[in-house]
């Protein structure tokens, strides 16, 4: 050490100097290595580029959170982030429009969309963070998270009339027999069948996006002294059978039909004469209240199947017309049915549920014992819409789906996500 020290001090201020003109130029190659390249402002830009996680107000006002990306193929870095901003805005605002209009929708009245909505991305957004960029594949990315304002976009669908997002429609089923005009009483095996007019019943709600119990379950859960209860107008049997078949409209009502030969319009001939008389009425199972009725008599020189076509789609016209009156606005209750479950697992599910879905209200844990839990969720759109959106397998809460019928839907937590079940077809 003292030899060191020696050698260094017999070197004179000459060799210090030298030492302190070294250090001075590390630290300059080191600040040009790790010095940030000015950033360039696009020459056009419609988008002011934020600094990093910098909240960016565009239209101001509250919003709903959404995450978007976009991307630009540009190769010149004054117009890619610009672009790429631009597009993840509107994919942003396509997500608010999914909120109220479905996909179908979307394809037919796209063009509407695009001069209207998409066109104008940024007055549907209070705000925005870019949250991640860069190239990547030649592309150049940004992720937002994005306040988006569906109020305004709601109104806007309105104003340009495109069909909003039908609510769900319940799940029907029918019990329309038909019967002597004299004894509707006088039920017997042959009744319990699934009659030619109420098939046709059938196709007229399922024409009409009904969900409709299939008529062998409605066979194995109808019983004669049920039938006789339900066609004298017993709305109590009508929910007992409903409720069994997990039905949340029983359709229900009786078929009369005549023939007779009649003197044609010239007198010289005659012809068939096909009367049909139909009544029924929709009896919502939850509560046992008729949410409609129709009374038709159709009666004409039809031919038999002509005159019961058209009687069936009358009645299914008026009927399903009723029942969505009525049930419009009305809460639906989907439950869960969970195997494998904790408690992590529950919450996990419940949030995923809240977070990303449209049309939910609440959602609640009815019960949790043991291994099994059971969610109930309460929303403006039906079971089948709800397991359309939740039925996919994550890495964050991997499941799978059993079973679906009516209102509730069985899944299961899986261990690993390596597991992962496709989703249902």
């Amino acid at each position: 050490m003292q030899n060191a020290k020696s050698k260094t001090e017999s070197a004179g201020p000459r060799a210090g100097l030298a030492c302190t003109l070294c250090a001075v130029c590390c630290v300059l190659f080191l600040s040009a290595c790790m010095a940030p390249a000015a950033y360039q402002a696009p020459a056009q830009s419609q988008v002011a580029p934020p600094a990093a996680s910098q909240e960016v107000t565009l239209a101001g006002g509250g919003g709903t959170d959404v995450l978007a990306e976009g991307a630009s193929s540009d190769s010149a870095a004054s117009t890619a982030r610009d672009h790429a901003l631009k597009d993840a805005l509107r994919k942003a605002v396509e997500q608010g429009v999914g909120a109220f209009v479905n996909s179908e929708t979307k394809v037919e009245d796209f063009q509407l969309l695009s001069d209207k909505v998409y066109s104008q991305a940024s007055d549907y957004v209070s705000s925005y963070r870019v949250i991640a960029e860069g190239r990547d594949s030649g592309l150049y990315r940004v992720t937002i998270r994005a306040r988006v304002k569906l109020g305004k976009i709601d109104k806007e669908l309105a104003a340009i009339d495109v069909p909003p997002r039908e609510q769900g429609r319940p799940r029907v089923m029918v019990a329309v027999k038909e019967t002597p005009k004299d004894d509707i009483l006088a039920v017997d095996d042959r009744m319990l069948e699934t009659g030619v007019m109420e098939t046709m019943i059938v196709d007229a709600f399922q024409s009409r996006g009904f969900p409709v119990v299939d008529p062998a379950t409605v066979r194995q859960n109808l019983q004669k002294n049920q039938l006789r209860r339900i066609l004298e107008g017993d709305n109590q049997a009508a929910v007992e059978v409903g409720l069994g078949t997990e039905a949340d409209v029983v359709v229900a009502g009786t078929v009369q039909e005549s023939r007779e030969r009649r003197a044609a319009a010239n007198a010289a001939e005659t012809t068939d004469f096909v009367k049909i008389r139909l009544s029924a009425r929709a009896i919502n199972t939850a509560t046992g209240e008729n949410l409609g009725s129709t009374l038709l008599e159709l009666e004409g020189p039809f031919s038999e199947d002509m005159a019961r076509q058209r009687a069936a789609d009358s009645a299914g016209a008026e009927l399903s017309a009723r029942i969505l009156e009525t049930w419009k606005g009305r809460t639906n209750i989907t439950e869960i049915y969970a195997d494998n479950a904790d408690y992590q697992r529950v919450q996990l599910l419940k949030s995923t549920i809240t977070q990303e879905t449209h049309g939910v209200d609440s959602v609640v844990t009815r019960s949790f014992v043991g291994r099994s839990a059971v969610v109930e969720v309460f929303s403006e759109v039906s079971s089948d819409q709800l397991l359309t959106q939740i039925n996919r397998c994550t890495t964050v809460i991997p499941f799978s789906v059993k079973t679906f019928s009516g209102n509730r839907i069985d899944i299961r937590f899986l261990d690993a996500p390596e597991k992962c079940e496709p989703e249902l077809k």
